[in-house]
C-alpha cells in the first residue's frame, strides 16, 4: 500500500507562460483568476481520480487507496498555489490598469528575454 507506484511519477512538468500575457485591467485579472481557480480544482480532482484508477489496475483496491493517500500532501498544498496564482493575476490587472506604461515595459522585457 505504501510502496512507490506510478502515482509518484504521474505529473509532467507544466510550462507556465502567464507572464507573457498580462491582464490589462482589474476585470481581466478577475476573469483570469477565475479560470486559474477552475482549472486548478479540475486538475487536482482529475489527478486524484487518475492515480486511483492507475493504482487500482496495478494493485487492486489496496493500491488505489495507497495512491490516493500519497496524493494528500500535494492536494493540501495545491490550494495555496492556486490562490497565489489567482491573486497575482488580480494584482497584476490592478497594477496594469493604474500604470499602463509598466505593462508595456513588462511586455517588452519578456519579449526580449524570449528571443
Amino acid at each position: 500500500m505504501l510502496s512507490p507506484g506510478p502515482s509518484l511519477h504521474h505529473r509532467k512538468p507544466a510550462v507556465y507562460r502567464r507572464h507573457l500575457v498580462q491582464p490589462s485591467g482589474v476585470c481581466e485579472g478577475l476573469s483570469n483568476a477565475c479560470v486559474v481557480v477552475k482549472e486548478g480544482i479540475k486538475g487536482t480532482a482529475a489527478n486524484i481520480v487518475k492515480v486511483a484508477v492507475e493504482e487500482h489496475e496495478l494493485k487492486g483496491m489496496r493500491g488505489a487507496v495507497g495512491g490516493v493517500l500519497r496524493q494528500i500532501p500535494p492536494t493540501i498544498v495545491q490550494p495555496v498555489i492556486i490562490a497565489s496564482e489567482a491573486t497575482s493575476s488580480v494584482l497584476g490587472g490592478m497594477r496594469n490598469q493604474l500604470l499602463p506604461d509598466k505593462k508595456r515595459e513588462d511586455e517588452k522585457k519578456w519579449k526580449l528575454e524570449e528571443d
